[in-house]
């Protein structure tokens, strides 16, 4: 079952939710100390009025509970498409960092425009390849039943003129493959989420150390490290100014090969994961086409 949502109504019932579980742990004292959750604005006329999300917003029914937070921790909220980079980044907050794990799903087409075939054409499989995922975690790693949260779905995206202005400079220095595709809807998504709960809300993007990723010849050197989790630099020269699109995001795994995030996963017991992961931008039969960048690039 998917309900459709308007992104606003998504953010009064987090705030909601937030309240309930603040009431519980005050009334019942089951704690000295609150647990700690994100602040969200909680005037929720200002969500009611301020129009800024365009796009609808599916909360799809897994089986995780209600976001509900330990003391030390806010969730991370990962872009997440159930492909290699994604997944990997995914288990790792999940599994090996005890992280709670807000995932985003971008499925309007945002990749060229829209009567370009050089574009995704695997939505379903990627659904299906979530599904998958969330199961095996669920059933292996049980406590990700409470700390994977349902999928945040988004299924119409407007792009602003400020974006795709920036987006046509990156793509004249030949930073992006495309002015319409991918970066430019995450990088609207990150802006839009920023703008609505009026905080630094950070989006993971994996993007991962390969000879063929234009998005790591675009960043690796244009970012902070902290522990190995990257946000770009506030002091850009002017030359680099478009990528300030891209502020609200971060990038943990732009010291991570493929190689790299098997081993990684190998060691921690999650190898097996990863082979549930769905790479093919062009099925054929319901099969990977083999052919495809994504396909060629695929180590499992």
């Amino acid at each position: 079952m998917t309900l459709k949502l308007s992104f606003n109504r998504i953010i009064i019932i987090i705030i909601l939710i937030c309240i309930f579980y603040t009431f519980y742990y005050l009334t019942t004292k089951q704690s000295k100390t609150f647990p700690q959750t994100l602040q969200f604005n909680n005037n929720i006329e200002l969500f009611q009025n301020k129009n800024i999300f365009k796009e609808t917003i599916a909360r799809r029914a897994y089986t995780a509970s209600p976001i509900k937070l330990l003391s030390h921790q806010k969730p991370l909220f990962i872009l997440w498409t159930g492909g290699y980079d994604s997944t990997f980044r995914v288990c790792q907050a999940l599994i090996d960092e005890q992280k709670y794990v807000i995932p985003i799903y971008i499925s309007d087409i945002i990749d060229n425009e829209r009567d370009k075939k050089t574009r995704r054409h695997n939505t379903q499989f990627e659904y299906q390849a979530m599904q998958k995922i969330r199961n095996v975690l669920n059933h292996k790693f049980p406590y990700t039943k409470k700390t994977f949260q349902p999928l945040i779905d988004i299924d119409h995206l407007q792009i602003d003129p400020i974006i795709q202005k920036h987006m046509k400079i990156l793509k004249s220095q030949k930073r992006v493959r495309r002015s319409i595709c991918q970066y430019g809807g995450i990088a609207q998504v990150s802006k839009n989420i920023n703008k609505i709960l009026n905080q630094n809300i950070f989006l993971e993007i994996s993007v991962e150390k390969e000879p063929g990723s234009m998005m790591w010849k675009t960043i690796h050197n244009k970012v902070n490290c902290f522990n190995n989790k990257c946000y770009l630099k506030q002091n850009l020269s002017s030359y680099d100014q478009s990528l300030n699109i891209f502020k609200y995001l971060k990038f943990p795994t732009l010291h991570l090969s493929k190689k790299d995030m098997l081993n990684i996963a190998t060691q921690n017991g999650y190898h097996d994961i990863l082979e549930l992961t769905w790479s093919c931008w062009y099925p054929k039969n319901g099969k990977p086409c083999n052919r495809c960048i994504m396909c060629r690039e695929r180590i499992l």
